[in-house]
């Protein structure tokens, strides 16, 4: 499915309320690309401070068809010992940032929201930049979006969209051998055992069984 790069550059914020009034605040962002229940979920590293900066890039790739229902959500949150705590959000909806990034060409948008916390309250600015890029298709040979498949031939195709080499047939005989069939096994009137009465050519026939019973060859004393 064609999808658009989205580049969102994490830039700063200011005038953030500080939980911790002894210590220094410590602040990272949360950022989501939301489209019903599907979300992408990236955050930035820590910044020090009430007007903290992070200058943080994060690239969202953002379906065709779900860029008038996707939504880009900021969380700041503080770090504490006791766990970290939300200081306010900001949502906007993704076909926002495209109509205001269509005049801007090839360059980033910045742009500026306030932070609202979940009663509505403002807890300071945001500030952040972004752009959507265009749809990047492989090329064919004839000038065509999509690469030609070669009838009859097997082809997998890698990351960039490009055809891969043909796949080579496997085969367990190392190079430089030939493979030899099997010789027969040696036959005996048409199976693999002698036929009953007979003795294989070159060996000798097994020795009687002994008699039973009272052998009247013994040699006699004198």
């Amino acid at each position: 499915m064609d999808s658009r790069p989205l580049d969102i550059t994490v830039i700063s914020a200011s005038g953030l309320d500080n939980f911790l009034l002894v210590f220094k605040m410590k602040v990272y962002v949360v950022v989501s690309l939301i489209n019903g229940k599907s979300v992408i979920e990236k955050k930035t590293h820590m910044s020090n401070g009430r007007n903290p900066r992070w200058n943080h890039r994060i690239k969202f790739p953002v379906e065709e068809s779900a860029i008038q229902t996707s939504t880009l959500l900021f969380v700041l949150r503080q770090h504490r010992m006791l766990g970290d705590k939300d200081i306010g959000e900001v949502s906007i909806p993704v076909r926002e940032l495209l109509e205001t990034n269509s005049g801007y060409g090839s360059t980033e948008h910045e742009v500026d929201y306030q932070v609202q916390s979940t009663r509505g309250k403002c807890k300071g600015t945001f500030t952040f930049s972004h752009e959507f890029r265009e749809k990047v298709l492989p090329v064919r040979a004839d000038g065509g979006s999509h690469p030609v498949p070669v009838p009859g031939t097997a082809y997998m195709v890698n990351q960039q969209g490009m055809p891969a080499y043909p796949q080579q047939p496997y085969s367990t005989t190392p190079p430089g051998y030939v493979n030899y069939p099997c010789p027969a096994p040696p036959q005996y009137g048409g199976t693999w055992y002698p036929p009953p009465g007979t003795t294989p050519p070159g060996t000798y026939p097994y020795p009687p069984p002994p008699q039973m019973g009272y052998n009247q060859h013994l040699q006699q004393g004198p």
